[in-house]
């Protein structure tokens, strides 16, 4: 699988794959399990480090600090990206976790989006499916509530006309069932 990300920067630019989904549905260790699978890099979380590190609840309006930071760092790993990028979170995740959290803005008023200067789709939205047990964190907070996430980023990937995948099942299942879908889609480039 190595080569997949070589062969992809000689056809186009950079091809983002984005891990989407509720809290505790595997994200994290399946980015870094695509990203190792494919001899490449992937774009860490940023809210979780900076939410980590905040000292206080954090509030709506860390919501444009949080998207600032992702931002810059998927620039950064953007620079050294060899076709293939493979992002834990993106603009999605902050749409929703806006929107759920907070509630409903004015069109066009999202917080997220101060600091989420022009959010991009990506090639390919793997959305992870909340069919295992619950992992609890302190970052976390809406363990009861996954499948109605699930559903609202659902829509939201429909909304936007988004190509994506859910996944379903245990870590090995879901990483299997990525990478056959990646080496297709690799195929049709």
């Amino acid at each position: 699988m190595r080569q997949i990300g070589n062969r992809i920067k000689l056809k186009q630019r950079t091809f983002k794959i984005v891990l989407t989904g509720p809290e505790s549905t595997g994200k994290t260790l399946l980015a870094a399990a695509i990203a190792a699978a494919l001899g490449v890099q992937w774009v860490p979380e940023f809210a979780r480090f900076y939410v980590g590190n905040l000292g206080r609840p954090y509030a709506r309006r860390d919501l444009s600090r949080i998207g600032k930071g992702q931002q810059s760092w998927n620039q950064w790993f953007e620079a050294q990206a060899t076709g293939v990028l493979v992002y834990d979170t993106d603009w999605t995740v902050l749409q929703i976790w806006e929107h759920y959290r907070f509630g409903s803005t004015p069109a066009g008023q999202w917080e997220w989006q101060k600091g989420y200067l022009n959010p991009e789709t990506a090639d390919l939205y793997l959305l992870c499916y909340p069919d295992f047990p619950w992992q609890p964190d302190p970052l976390r907070e809406h363990p009861d509530e996954r499948l109605v996430l699930y559903e609202w980023y659902e829509k939201l990937l429909q909304t936007i006309e988004a190509r994506y995948l859910v996944l379903e099942g245990n870590p090995e299942h879901r990483l299997d069932t990525a990478i056959s879908l990646i080496a297709e889609l690799y195929r049709s480039l």
